[in-house]
Order: structure tokens, then sequence, then C-alpha cells
């Protein structure tokens, strides 16, 4: 998994990817300013989840008796909640390295084009439906794990 640096810090963040190469298309400025514009949303997602995490562990410890539970179960969610949203600002993070090296638009697994399925997965990296190595399932079974 690629991870992009955060080139500024402030109200202008932007991902270090953020820069076209020279010679880029209109289709792919187009795509670069959709998915800087969901990594700005993630980022903001990541920061109000983050903030509310920190302030329900602190209520978890130094609240009440009878609030410490709740404030308790409430971090556990919002932590799960923060980890996928840093997820998916990586997997845009990602999508923008890919993006800048050319090889936005093509199955990481097949090489094959994966423009069809970009609309509704813009940050998406494999064919739907491809098979990833790892452990096999049975179809209607739950996974091991």
């Amino acid at each position: 998994m690629s991870s992009v640096a955060i080139t500024q810090l402030g109200p202008g963040i932007e991902p270090a990817a953020a820069r076209p190469p020279f010679g880029a298309s209109a289709a792919s400025a187009q795509r670069r300013a959709e998915l800087e514009s969901r990594w700005r949303v993630r980022l903001e997602r990541v920061t109000e989840l983050s903030l509310a995490y920190h302030d329900a562990v602190q209520l978890a410890r130094d609240g009440t008796p009878s609030a410490r539970p709740s404030a308790a179960r409430r971090a556990r969610l919002l932590a799960r909640r923060a980890v996928a949203e840093r997820q998916a600002l990586a997997d845009i993070e990602a999508a923008l390295d890919r993006l800048s090296n050319g090889q936005y638009g093509r199955c990481e697994q097949c090489h094959g084009p994966i423009s069809a399925a970009l609309p509704a997965r813009p940050a998406g990296s494999t064919l739907p439906g491809l098979r990833l190595p790892g452990p096999s399932r049975e179809p209607g079974r739950p996974s091991a794990g």
C-alpha cells in the first residue's frame, strides 16, 4: 500500500500527488480533481472522528461512573470508523499516486483496463469481482478470521 505525505498544513491541505504531471490530459485533470475533492472530505471525516474519539476516551476515563460504559462503547465505535476512514483516505492517496505514475485505470492484479468501474469506485485498483490472492472461501460461507 502506497501512502502520500501531506505537503502543507492548514486550510490549504492537499495530497502530495496533487500536482499533475506535465502534459496531463483534461480527463486526467478531472479525475485528479475528483479524487482530491474526495481526499479532502475523507481527511475532514478522519479529523472529526479522531477528535470525537479522544473526547469519548477522556469521558470514559474521567467521567461519572454511570457515563463511563457508554463512553467506552462510543470510543470503540469511533475508533473503528476512524480506521475505516483512514483506509479510504489511503486508497485515495494510492489512486492519486497511480494517476501521477500513469497506472490509474489499470487493474493491479491483471493489468487490464478498469475504466468502466472507475466512476463508481474512483479509488479502485482492481476489477470488480476479481479474486484477490488469499484464503479461498466457498460461496455463501463466512470467511475464517
